[in-house]
């Protein structure tokens, strides 16, 4: 089984790559984040994408996928709501 989880280096995320490396059904987790992590967890590959519109194009990364566990969102900047609802909303709408 083939698993891409998006927003792998949040708070969430690392706890639910590291559960999914440890599966033995799982034989491939990828993990996106905006900025490619020191994080070495054992069974998980990264790959640097952003899920904002635009920024980047997800569909190799999801290509083959099992299942995708979307976990990515942002809350900065604060002062700019039209771009964390550009990823949030129209970034959650492409994953």
């Amino acid at each position: 089984m083939r698993v891409v989880v998006t927003g792998a280096t949040g708070n969430a995320g690392t706890s639910v790559v590291r559960a999914l490396a440890a599966d033995r059904t799982i034989t491939d987790v990828l993990g996106i984040a905006r900025r490619r992590p020191d994080l070495r967890i054992p069974g998980v590959r990264w790959a640097e994408a952003d899920i904002d519109p635009g920024r980047s194009d997800l569909t190799e990364l999801f290509a083959g996928a099992d299942a995708v566990v979307h976990l990515a969102w942002r809350f900065q900047p604060t002062h700019d709501p039209v771009a964390t609802w550009r990823t949030n909303v129209l970034g959650s709408i492409g994953v």
